[in-house]
C-alpha cells in the first residue's frame, strides 16, 4: 500500500482525491471528528432500541414492508437479510476501480454521523479498502432510487463473510477473502444494514471516474484539432481571443487557449483575412468548450453528492430522526445523461475531422492516407470503426433519467435509472478513447506523408513523437486494430 494517507472527513472529498483512492495511491483513514460523529449517531440507534420506539428500518420492514414491526430479538436477522435479499445483481461486473470509489465513498458517508452504524463497521470496511480486497459487483439491477440497492448488496455481502472478492487480482469467496485479512464475518446490528444499502454510491463513483476521464478527453480533443490545423495550415483567426471574449462561455475562451497555445511557435498555420476553415476546425472551441462546461457543472453536482448523507432515515438526535428521500439519485443521474450527451458530441466532431484527413479532395494528400492507394486501402476502415462507434454513442446517449417504474407495491413509485445511465456513460467514454485516438492515428500519418514534421510547434512535434513512439508509420497495409489499440492507450492511461 503506498505510504501516503489520506483522512475522510465526510465534508471536503474531491474528485482528484477519490479519483487517486479508486488507484490505490492513498491509505484512508478516517478524522477524529469523523469517528466521534459516527459513535454518536450508533449511540442514538441504541437510545431507540432502548425506547422501544417504532422508527422505520430500525425496528420495521423495508419498503412496502414498513408497517410491519420487528422484534428486538429479530433486528439482527433483519439486518443480514436485507442484505441477502438485495444480492440481486446481473451483468458484467463493475471494474476495481469503481468498486473502490463505492467503498471510499460509502466510508465518507458514514462520516457525515447520520447513518446509524457503529465505528466498528466503518473501520472494517476502511480494512478492506486498505488491503485491496474488492468486492465482486455485477453492474446491473439497480434502479437508482433507494439509491444503488443491488450494487451496494454486493459490496456489502463480502463483510457478512459471503458472495465473491477479489485479493491481488484472484477471485475467491467472500469468506476467504476475509481470511486473507485475518477477519471474521460481521454481525450486523439494528440500522446498519439499510446503512449499508441506501446510498448512490454507485452511480456517483462512475460519475466520478468519468468526470475525470472526460476532462482528458476534450485536453486530448484540442491536441487533435491542433494537429488538425497543422496538416491543413489552418487558419490561426478563429482562435483570437477577442472572438471567444466576446462569447464569455468559460469553456470555449479555454479550449481556443489551449488549442492556440498548442501551435504557438508552427510553421504550418496562417493568419488569413476572409478565409475560413470548417466547422469541425473552426468550431472546435465552440464545441469542445460547451462539453468542458457540461464537465465542469458535472463535477460540481458529483463534488456534492460524494459528501452528502443519501441515507434514510437521517439521524440528527434520539427526536430527529427523519425519513426522506436523500437516496433518490435524480441529481447525478441528470448529470450522467447529460455527460453523455456531451461526450458523444466530442465524437462526433472528432469524427468529421478524421474524415477532412482521409478524403483526399479535403487534404490534398493520398486518398486515406496510403501512397500506393488502389493497392493499399489505408487508414480507410479505421473511419469506419470510427463511424461505427459514433453511431453507438449516439443510441447510447438517449438519456435514461426520463425513465421510471413503479416497485414495491406502488410505495417506491418513481426512479432515477442513474445507474442505467451510469453503465451507459462507461461505453460512451470507452468508445471515445477509441474514436480520438484513430483521429491521432490519422494525425499522425498525414503528418508523415504531408512531411512537414520539422514545421509544427514544439508542442505538436512533442505529441507526433509520442505517437509515433507507440505507432510506425504505415507505408503498406498492415492490420490496424493493434495501432488503434496503441492510439487509444495513450488516452485511457493519461500519456499525452
Amino acid at each position: 500500500m503506498n505510504e501516503k494517507n489520506f483522512e475522510l472527513t465526510g465534508e471536503n472529498l474531491t474528485i482528484d482525491e477519490l479519483y487517486e483512492i479508486m488507484k490505490q495511491n492513498f491509505e484512508i483513514k478516517l478524522s477524529g471528528s469523523a469517528q466521534d460523529k459516527i459513535n454518536r449517531s450508533a449511540q442514538i440507534v441504541q437510545a431507540i432500541l432502548a425506547d422501544k420506539k417504532s422508527i422505520y428500518g430500525i425496528t420495521t420492514g423495508f419498503g412496502y414492508l414498513q408497517k410491519v414491526n420487528i422484534s428486538l430479538n429479530d433486528t439482527k436477522k433483519l439486518q443480514e437479510n436485507l442484505i441477502i435479499s438485495h444480492s440481486a445483481g446481473v451483468g458484467p461486473e463493475l471494474s476495481h476501480d469503481i468498486v473502490r470509489g463505492m467503498m471510499a465513498l460509502k466510508i465518507n458517508k458514514f462520516a457525515r454521523g447520520h447513518s446509524g452504524i457503529r465505528l466498528a463497521v466503518v473501520d472494517y470496511l476502511l480494512k478492506l479498502l486498505n488491503n485491496n480486497i474488492i468486492p465482486s459487483v455485477p453492474s446491473k439491477g439497480s434502479l437508482g432510487a433507494s439509491g444503488d440497492l443491488a450494487p451496494l448488496a454486493h459490496l456489502s455481502l463480502v463483510l457478512l463473510g459471503k458472495g465473491h472478492a477479489y485479493h491481488n487480482g484472484k477471485k475467491m469467496t467472500g469468506e476467504d477473502a476475509l481470511k486473507r485479512v485475518n477477519l471474521k464475518p460481521l454481525e450486523l446490528i439494528a440500522k446498519e444494514g439499510l446503512a449499508l444499502l441506501n446510498g448512490t454510491q454507485a452511480m456517483t463513483s462512475v460519475a466520478a471516474s468519468s468526470i475525470k476521464n472526460a476532462y482528458y478527453l476534450v485536453k486530448i480533443a484540442n491536441i487533435a484539432t491542433a494537429l488538425s490545423m497543422e496538416i491543413h495550415a489552418g487558419n490561426l483567426d478563429s482562435l483570437h481571443p477577442l472572438i471567444h471574449q466576446a462569447r464569455p462561455h468559460s469553456g470555449q475562451i479555454e479550449a481556443a487557449r489551449m488549442i492556440l497555445g498548442y501551435l504557438e511557435g508552427s510553421k504550418c498555420t496562417q493568419k488569413l483575412i476572409g478565409r475560413q476553415d470548417a466547422y469541425s476546425i473552426r468550431c472546435a472551441p465552440a464545441v469542445h468548450g460547451a462539453v468542458h462546461d457540461t464537465i465542469d457543472h458535472a463535477k460540481r453536482v458529483t463534488e456534492i453528492e460524494m459528501n452528502a448523507s443519501t441515507d434514510n432515515p437521517l439521524l440528527f438526535s434520539v427526536d430527529q430522526v427523519y425519513s426522506g428521500g436523500n437516496f433518490h439519485g435524480e441529481p447525478i443521474a441528470f448529470i450522467l445523461d447529460f455527460l453523455g450527451i456531451a461526450l458523444t458530441e466530442l465524437g462526433n466532431i472528432s469524427e468529421r475531422r478524421i474524415e477532412r484527413l482521409l478524403n483526399p479532395t479535403l487534404s490534398n494528400l493520398p486518398a486515406f492516407l496510403t501512397s500506393n492507394t488502389g493497392l493499399n486501402s489505408g487508414l480507410m476502415i479505421a473511419q469506419y470503426t470510427a463511424v461505427a462507434l459514433t453511431s453507438e454513442n449516439r443510441q447510447l446517449s438517449t438519456p435514461a433519467s426520463i425513465d421510471t417504474t413503479s416497485v414495491s407495491a406502488n410505495q417506491e413509485d418513481h426512479v432515477s435509472m442513474g445507474m442505467n445511465a451510469a453503465n451507459k456513460l462507461i461505453k460512451i467514454i470507452d468508445n471515445l478513447q477509441y474514436i480520438v485516438g484513430i483521429e491521432l492515428l490519422c494525425a499522425g500519418q498525414a503528418i508523415d506523408l504531408a512531411d512537414i514534421k520539422d514545421k509544427l510547434s514544439p508542442q505538436c512535434k512533442e505529441v507526433f513523437r509520442t505517437i509515433r513512439s507507440h505507432v510506425s508509420y504505415m507505408d503498406q497495409d498492415r492490420e490496424l486494430a493493434p495501432d488503434i489499440e496503441q492510439c487509444a492507450s495513450l488516452i485511457k492511461e493519461f500519456k499525452l
